[in-house]
């Protein structure tokens, strides 16, 4: 995919994120687009591609949340880098060990996020946080096997 065209294609990921994908929460979770967006940079770009895609969704991604400032813009750009890293070495030619990937990096993506919400003072209870980040992850991991649908990624 040109460069340009999925650039477009993170802007309407975002776009449903903040505006659609609200209305389709299961037990209060919702799935990360943004997230997929940056992981797919990541398996079909090179690592300079995925960096600066993964700058934009996490930019993105702050400017549409009330997280820390930046925060997102510097977590999705080091899985944009990571996930190239990675794909070099694992046969990620299915699109099932794709969104089993998108699942991991989504755990870790809380994981992340929990510590920079912990280092600023923001508690939430370990069992509601294990829960939600199970199920982000999970939803955010069965989404992504219909946006490789949308995308023709096969």
């Amino acid at each position: 995919m040109k460069k340009s065209k999925y650039l477009a294609v993170i802007f309407i990921l975002s776009l449903l994120q903040v505006a659609v994908v609200g209305q389709f929460k299961i037990f209060g979770t919702k799935p990360d687009l943004i997230l997929i967006g940056v992981v797919i940079a990541g398996l079909f770009y090179d690592w300079k591609w995925a960096l600066i895609f993964g700058l934009i969704c996490g930019g993105l991604k702050d400017i549409f949340s009330v997280n820390l400032a930046a925060v997102n813009t510097v977590i999705s750009a080091l899985w944009g880098f990571l996930v190239v890293q990675l794909a070099r070495h694992i046969n990620l030619d299915l699109n099932l060990s794709r969104a089993a990937l998108i699942f991991i990096v989504a755990v870790f993506n809380a994981l992340a996020l929990r510590i920079f919400f912990w280092h600023s003072g923001i508690y939430v209870p370990l069992g509601i946080f294990l829960r939600t980040a199970f199920l982000d992850s999970l939803y955010t991991g069965v989404a992504s096997l219909l946006i490789f649908k949308i995308l023709k990624i096969k």
